[in-house]
């Protein structure tokens, strides 16, 4: 993550605290996000060369003009002008992350070779409410190359419990074995 990033998360942030709109903002910023990670063709039209900044600001304008918060709205009109769009992904988790240390939670991003179940979540996010203290957001990848167990990355911190973290590690021995 950019410095640019964290420093437009940062203060986006604290506009939403001033203008007490942060959970508005924050359902807003989540969905933008997954629609930008899903589309970075419109990222790239926003960073586009071949658009004056007023084209870009005017496509911004269309697109979420009365349908975002206002600071918001004027947030992705001054990256669209600027060509820095592409920080916008970033610049999400930057507000995800201060929303969260502001409210004690924790995002913890669960990879698995088939989608968790509701108890299989909620005992999950027990659990690690438990070992944490904090109140457990889960961020759910199913990424079939796992072929079992799940992996959880959280806070820098990765816990591999898969099955192929644990064939790796077994293959690994036994080449050292072999050499």
């Amino acid at each position: 993550m950019t410095e640019i990033a964290k420093a437009y998360g940062r203060t986006l942030y604290d506009l939403a605290v001033e203008s007490e709109g942060v959970e508005r903002m924050l359902d807003e910023i989540t969905t933008l996000r997954q629609a930008f990670e899903e589309n970075p063709q419109f990222v790239t039209l926003l960073n586009s060369p071949n658009l004056t900044k007023e084209e870009r600001v005017a496509v911004v304008d269309d697109t979420f003009g009365g349908k975002v918060h206002i600071y918001l709205l004027n947030f992705l009109k001054v990256i669209a002008e600027n060509g820095t769009a592409h920080e916008f992904i970033d610049t999400a988790k930057q507000f995800r992350k201060e929303y969260n240390w502001e409210n004690g939670i924790e995002t913890v991003t669960v990879t698995s070779a088939v989608a968790l179940d509701a108890k299989q979540e909620s005992e999950l996010t027990d659990k690690l409410s438990k070992m944490t203290g904090k109140t457990i957001h889960l961020e759910k990848k199913v990424d079939p190359a796992v072929v079992g167990g799940i992996r959880l990355q959280m806070d820098g911190l990765q816990l591999d419990g898969t099955v192929k973290n644990k064939l790796d590690a077994i293959r690994s021995r036994l080449l050292r074995t072999l050499a």
